[in-house]
């Protein structure tokens, strides 16, 4: 079984239409769905969510170039604890994006919070910022390796599982 693609990425967030209005304001996207679970639903996905007496309203914004981020309004919601990045499980979402140096005058001048100055490291530029409820955002420009990897990642990919990363994968004898 193959995966087609990495459908969306889903994000907590405490304020729904500030949530919709910082990502549509900040990155363009535009909510292409809403929809809401009452608590009996999300009982009922107890082995899902883990919750009790809690609904949920849900939303999937789509950036202006494709990709998807989902995010949950939950009530009621609990306090954001920091991310530790050495326990597994996922840390951040990647946005890719031309001239990173650009994008961060832009956004700072607009009040979104870095972590950092742009870095760069093996051709690439990249910078976390955090969104309104704290949850952790990459913008990052690939620059040559954008091209590369959309267009022949898959067959490097391929290639590189005879190869290099052998290792990695039971390969048939």
């Amino acid at each position: 079984m193959k995966a087609r693609s990495l459908s969306h990425v889903g994000v907590t967030v405490t304020d729904f239409e500030n949530a919709v209005r910082w990502y549509h304001d900040t990155f363009g996207c535009y909510l292409i769905s809403e929809l809401h679970l009452d608590k009996e639903q999300v009982e009922g996905l107890y082995e899902l969510y883990g919750l009790k007496d809690t609904s949920i309203r849900i939303g999937f914004l789509r950036f202006p170039k494709g990709g998807v981020i989902e995010i949950f309004e939950f009530s009621p919601t609990l306090e954001k604890s920091k991310v530790k990045w050495n326990q597994p499980g996922y840390t951040h979402v990647a946005l890719d994006v031309k001239n990173v140096n650009k994008v961060y005058q832009c956004l700072k001048a607009k009040g979104v919070q870095f972590y950092s100055e742009p870095q760069k490291n093996n051709g690439s530029d990249w910078v976390f910022l955090k969104d309104p409820d704290g949850n952790l955002i990459e913008i990052m420009d690939l620059k040559f390796n954008y091209h590369a990897i959309r267009l022949l990642g898959g067959i490097v990919g391929r290639v590189m599982k005879h190869g290099s990363f052998k290792k990695y994968y039971r390969l048939k004898e």
